[in-house]
């Protein structure tokens, strides 16, 4: 699906949905950019990946000096050749409400969600750092979609990426590709901080909502790999939602 030539970085890929993105194009024959804050598990996923050789470690904490993102973008084109694609998994969850609604918190959480999203795009779309036929990924969520208490902040960041990504595949086709993925309750170290934070009744009332159960990162991963594919060459401005049948 991919060649050694087709760079991709995936940032949050020291766990969960990221690292299952970044294993699956290193599958695949990409060559990946592997980003994080957590240089142990970038190196365990090297050590996992199906062609080590191919899976280059880029630590870095997203949040730090956040306005130089466009710049270490092109940095990373400058030292390994132009990028094909660019997967962002980078993020955290918020579990919150109108009745414990603060600004600052607010303001902190959209930096994460929307603003770092944005200034990743700003130096992936730039010529000088992208290939022409690549595509841009951005991992949303399903509290954009789905009404769903306790996520206000969180759902309404990621539904803000939604729309920023459409209006930028506009913007870029079309020489990119502008994807969104918007996952419901998947299995990963996220969802286990969300399930001791609501009780031990937060995941059987979930499961009710999910038909076919909750997801798994490779789940994920192999829709994210299609995605950033040339095979999804007439694909971009969408949202799709990945919720095991969730309605």
């Amino acid at each position: 699906m991919f060649t050694a030539q087709q760079r991709i970085l995936v940032t949050g890929a020291s766990s969960g949905i990221g690292q299952a993105i970044a294993l699956r194009c290193n599958a695949l024959g990409a060559t990946v950019l592997a980003s994080g804050r957590n240089a142990e598990r970038l190196a365990e996923g090297q050590r996992r990946a199906a062609d080590p050789s191919r899976w280059l470690c880029v630590e870095r904490d997203l949040l730090e000096d956040m306005e130089a993102l466009p710049e270490w973008i092109r940095e990373l084109a400058r030292r390994h050749g132009k990028l094909w694609g660019l997967a962002h998994a980078a993020g955290d969850g918020l579990m919150d409400s109108l009745r414990t609604y603060d600004l600052a918190t607010a303001r902190q959480h959209f930096d994460l969600s929307f603003h770092m999203p944005m200034l990743l795009a700003k130096g992936f779309c730039d010529r000088r750092c992208s290939e022409n036929g690549g595509a841009l990924l951005f991992l949303t969520s399903a509290s954009a979609v789905f009404a769903e208490k306790g996520h206000m902040i969180y759902g309404a960041a990621k539904a803000a990426v939604a729309a920023a990504a459409k209006a930028i595949s506009q913007e870029v086709a079309p020489r990119l590709r502008v994807h969104c993925l918007a996952p419901g309750i998947v299995d990963t170290p996220l969802e286990e901080r969300a399930e001791a934070y609501m009780g031990a009744s937060y995941r059987e009332e979930q499961l009710r909502g999910y038909p076919l159960g909750f997801g798994h990162p490779d789940d994920v991963a192999q829709m994210a790999a299609f995605l950033l594919s040339e095979q999804a060459r007439w694909i971009t401005g969408q949202n799709f939602v990945l919720a095991g049948g969730r309605y």
